[in-house]
């Protein structure tokens, strides 16, 4: 039934007055039921605490590049991981108390779920974190809450130095290895280098710069000793002929020169004498000796140079052109062996230069690897020393609490009064109760119930005119018992009213 809300407020009033005692009842017994509610339900006491977690910033702008700072985007998951870790944990229940009776290890998880359940870690901002713990017992909350936040804060820092320690101690054992691996390449490297002197970065340039120049002295060395080599041919030819026509010069001329002497004589002679005077026959006989001397010693050059011999005498050795000739071919001699001399020598040098090149273009190869690896050890070797020097600073921060700031900023408190809710909720929340209830229950049955309640709804609904609505008549007999009901109901209602009262004081006066 639709009715409007001062009809729907009229409706209800009239079903709760003529309902009067279920109303009262259901108030009665919802009131009570809620009180004991309250009066049963535990109280919990909460106690908190926040810490302040943040980076150094003085030290980090100082730091910068020297140090590594840990990066805690969600401060709250660590602190729960940290503070709901079995080594807290076992120390928050020996702290607390729940260690005194032996406990099986079922009652001990037991335990640690129902102070995780009542832990609660959240953040306050970017740097704070709180910490909240809820017991029955106000001074187990607040030593719980506070020895979570002196754990949690020696443990973030046990933790956080730990971590540079341990970083420090790897990086460290890691340079010393490389260290080692370093001066084992540097000695294998020496040792190579001693081995193979000639065994070096651009070796191979300068063999072929060698090579090219020994090549280069070879062939001007052999045009040079083609060229002495015929100068020697001609000077020999020279020095032949020369021989020749120095030794027909010389000792043909004698002899002539002595024939035209003995001639000169003889016909001197034969104006005085005759022939078979024994002057004349003495001086013919040396002048046929001497024209047999010319043909013996025509016959004799042209012996010698028959066979390429040259027949000397004293006048030719005495010729200052043959000896002119003579030293020159000496020395054109001279000159050819140690023409010889150097292409020999060059040649064997290109042999070993080139026996070189190939021991070298072997060892190039090697000592590029062994280099190579110098190298690579080196890098990382001097990479490894700057982060051991950055590790030794954080771990130093670390040590001295400087890489990061944490300190309890709101400190745990006792608690003094309970929180969630409290006793005088459940009195207030069982007089709301008590009358809501009821009240509803007659909203529902008057709009569920099709039956008319109020005149106006057939003017309305039907389009008729109401002439009249009869009252109830109460009969004095039925006013005089509504009047004791109503009064009884009072009673009951005070004496309801007065035990929740006496309750409440009893209550917060922690006598009950």
């Amino acid at each position: 039934m639709n009715l409007h809300p001062e009809q729907l407020i009229r409706v209800i009033s009239n079903e709760a007055f003529h309902n009067r005692k279920t109303v009262v009842t259901i108030f009665i017994v919802v009131y009570i039921a809620m009180v004991a509610l309250g009066l049963a339900w535990p109280k919990v006491y909460t106690a908190y605490t926040s810490i302040v977690v943040e980076e150094k910033k003085v030290i980090q702008p100082l730091m910068q590049g020297a140090a590594v700072a840990t990066d805690v985007a969600d401060r709250a998951r660590l602190a729960r991981e940290v503070i709901y870790g079995r080594k807290i944990m076992d120390q928050i229940l020996e702290y607390a108390g729940w260690m005194k009776n032996n406990l099986t290890p079922a009652e001990h998880d037991k335990i640690i779920k129902r102070i995780t359940d009542k832990t609660i870690i959240t953040n306050i901002g970017r740097d704070i974190i709180k910490i909240e713990y809820s017991d029955n017992d106000p001074e187990r909350a607040f030593k719980t809450t506070q020895k979570f936040a002196d754990l949690f804060i020696s443990e973030t820092l046990r933790a956080k130095s730990a971590e540079s320690q341990s970083a420090y101690d790897f990086i460290n054992k890691q340079t010393e290895a490389y260290h080692e691996k370093l001066t084992k390449a540097e000695e294998q490297l020496k040792d190579f280098r001693t081995a193979n002197l000639d065994a070096r970065p651009g070796s191979e340039a300068d063999i072929a710069l060698r090579l090219n120049q020994l090549q280069d002295r070879i062939q001007h060395a052999t045009q040079d000793l083609k060229e002495a080599e015929v100068r020697k041919d001609s000077l020999e030819k020279q020095i032949s002929g020369e021989a020749e026509v120095a030794s027909t010069l010389s000792r043909e001329g004698q002899f002539r020169s002595r024939i035209a002497e003995l001639q000169s004589r003889l016909e001197t002679l034969r104006l005085s004498y005759r022939d078979t005077y024994p002057d004349i026959v003495q001086l013919k006989h040396q002048i046929e000796d001497l024209n047999q001397a010319i043909a013996e010693d025509q016959q004799q050059r042209a012996a010698a140079k028959a066979s390429g011999r040259v027949v000397l005498n004293e006048g030719m050795i005495n010729n200052p052109l043959y000896q002119q000739l003579k030293q020159e071919l000496s020395q054109t001699k001279v000159n050819i062996e140690m023409l010889n001399t150097r292409i020999a020598e060059a040649k064997r040098t290109l042999a070993q230069e080139l026996e070189l090149g190939k021991r070298v273009h072997g060892g190039e190869a090697e000592l590029s690897e062994l280099t190579r690896d110098y190298q690579v050890n080196r890098d990382i070797y001097q990479d490894l020393l700057r982060r051991r020097e950055n590790a030794r600073v954080s771990m130093n921060l670390d040590i001295d609490t400087q890489g990061l700031a944490i300190k309890i900023q709101e400190p745990a408190r006792l608690p003094r009064q309970p929180s969630g809710l409290r006793f005088l909720h459940f009195i207030i929340g069982g007089l709301v109760l008590g009358i809501a209830l009821p009240v509803g229950m007659l909203f529902t049955r008057a709009y569920l119930d099709p039956r008319i309640r109020v005149g106006e709804v057939i003017s309305e609904k039907r389009k008729l005119p109401l002439l009249a609505v009869v009252p109830q008549l109460w009969t004095p007999s039925e006013t005089q018992m509504l009047h004791r009901e109503v009064e009884w109901l009072s009673l009951v209602m005070s004496g309801t009213f007065l035990v929740v009262a006496l309750t409440a004081a009893l209550r917060f006066m922690d006598v009950i």
